[in-house]
């Protein structure tokens, strides 16, 4: 029973694989340089003529939903949150988060 199992999932497996290969898309064509170095020039352009708003990689403390650990404080009197394994992190005046180390 077991060996019948393993050969059917090996095919299974097989299948799948090479379905999944088979709908691959066909391959660009290759650009030359000069296309390729104009086509960044008119993005780095476009993008300098509109500015995206905000900065969506940076975070902001409305972010986070972290429970809040009323004991520890930043070295800056920053409030410290938990986790979602176990580590405390506190918003630094950048955004981002800043985990303290597990000694403090």
């Amino acid at each position: 029973m077991k060996t019948v199992l393993i050969a059917l999932s090996i095919s299974l497996g097989l299948f799948y694989s090479t379905d999944t290969l088979a709908q691959t898309p066909a391959l660009k064509e290759k650009m030359s340089v000069t296309d390729r170095m104009a086509k960044a020039r008119a993005a780095k352009a476009e993008k300098k003529i509109n500015p995206p708003v905000g900065n969506p990689e940076k975070a902001s403390p409305a972010d986070y939903k972290a429970p809040i650990d009323k004991v520890l404080k930043g070295p800056n009197g920053e409030v410290v949150h938990d986790g979602e394994r176990g580590g405390k992190f506190y918003i630094n005046r950048n955004g981002n988060k800043t985990y303290l180390s597990s000694n403090q």
